[in-house]
């Protein structure tokens, strides 16, 4: 069973996510103000459902969502964006959810899989070590 993939778009004014279910049902979209308070609040509700991120280069550019994702453990894989505009270009998609739910399928196709870049979690040299 493929563990729940969840797609990142930033939307004018907000992030969109929608998180598939193993079956590879698509939830209902979740709409995110572009503040700290509602990125981590996405993050918590995504690390809550086990999800796997998939985010498009422009995204990891402009938003520090995926760097949260990372920092609490997520995995968390970014689609190119030539990659991204042509399947939306190709499937003629404009809703912000529907690109959304094409990211989150986008691991399940084993020919588009092998494009997508995993991230890792970068630490903050300002920041100490514990442990």
């Amino acid at each position: 069973m493929t563990p729940p993939t969840c797609g990142l778009v930033l939307a004018p004014r907000r992030l969109v996510a929608v998180v598939l279910a193993p079956g590879g049902v698509a939830r209902r979209a979740i709409r995110a103000a572009l503040t700290d308070d509602a990125r981590h609040g996405l993050v918590v509700y995504l690390g809550s459902a086990g999800a796997e991120i998939v985010a498009s280069e422009a995204l990891l550019r402009a938003d520090p969502v995926a760097q949260h994702a990372l920092a609490t453990g997520l995995a968390a894989g970014v689609a190119p964006d030539a990659l991204v505009a042509a399947v939306v270009r190709a499937a003629a998609i404009t809703d912000p959810a529907r690109i959304a739910a094409m990211l989150a399928r986008l691991p399940r196709v084993p020919l588009l899989r092998a494009q997508l870049r995993r991230l890792a979690a970068v630490s903050d040299p300002r920041q100490a070590q514990l442990l």
